[in-house]
C-alpha cells in the first residue's frame, strides 16, 4: 500500500510541475490562512512551550518577485510549561512584511520575508493571569506550490520575535487564493 501511495504522490508532483499554472505577477493580490505550530523558547526554562495558532494573511505583488504582506493571527490552543501548571497562550500576532519570491518554475518557488511583528501572550496558572506584549524585527523562509493559477500552498518557518531572553518562532502550513 505504501508503494502505491508513493507512486501516486510522485505522479501528482510530476503532473503539477509540468502544468501551466501561472507564476506571480505584478499588480496581483492574494489572501490566505496559515496553521502554525509556535515555539516559545524562554531562557532559563528547560522545556519550550508550543501553542498552536491560525493566521490570516493578505498581500499585493509590487512586481513579479516582491510582495508586501500583512498578517493577523491568534492562538488556537495553549501549552503548559513542563508539569508546572503554568499555561502560555498566544493572544494575538500582527505584522507587516516584504516578501521576496524566487520562482523555480511556474509551479514552485522559494520565498523569504523580512518585516516587523507584534505579539501578545498570556501566562496563567490557577491563581493569576498576566498578559504581556512585545514587537520587533521578523524574518523567515518558505516554499510555495501553485496548485492552480488561483490556489497555492505554503510551507514556512518564521522567527517572529528574537529577543535576548526569549524567541517566538513558528512552523506553518497554509493555503492562499490569488486574484
Amino acid at each position: 500500500m505504501t508503494k502505491q501511495f508513493s507512486i501516486a504522490v510522485i505522479a501528482t508532483a510530476v503532473a503539477l510541475a509540468s502544468s501551466s499554472a501561472l507564476a506571480n505577477s505584478a499588480g496581483s493580490g492574494y489572501v490566505g490562512a496559515l496553521a502554525s505550530h509556535y515555539v516559545f523558547d524562554v531562557d532559563g526554562i528547560r522545556d519550550d512551550v508550543n501553542p498552536t495558532g491560525l493566521t490570516i494573511r493578505g498581500g499585493y505583488f509590487l512586481n513579479d518577485f516582491v510582495a508586501i504582506e500583512g498578517r493577523i493571527g491568534t492562538g488556537l490552543s495553549d501549552d503548559s510549561i513542563g508539569g508546572s501548571g503554568v499555561d502560555v497562550e498566544l493572544d494575538q500576532l500582527m505584522g507587516v512584511y516584504a516578501v521576496g519570491h524566487l520562482p523555480v518554475n511556474n509551479v514552485f518557488s522559494f520565498y523569504g520575508l523580512l518585516g516587523f511583528s507584534y505579539a501578545e501572550a498570556t501566562i496563567s496558572n490557577r491563581f493569576v493571569s498576566v498578559s504581556d506584549d512585545d514587537d520587533g524585527f521578523s524574518y523567515g523562509a518558505g516554499v510555495q506550490l501553485n496548485f492552480t493559477p488561483q490556489i497555492s500552498g505554503q510551507l514556512e518557518y518564521v522567527s517572529y520575535l528574537n529577543k535576548s531572553d526569549y524567541n517566538l518562532n513558528a512552523g506553518s502550513v497554509g493555503i492562499a487564493y490569488h486574484f
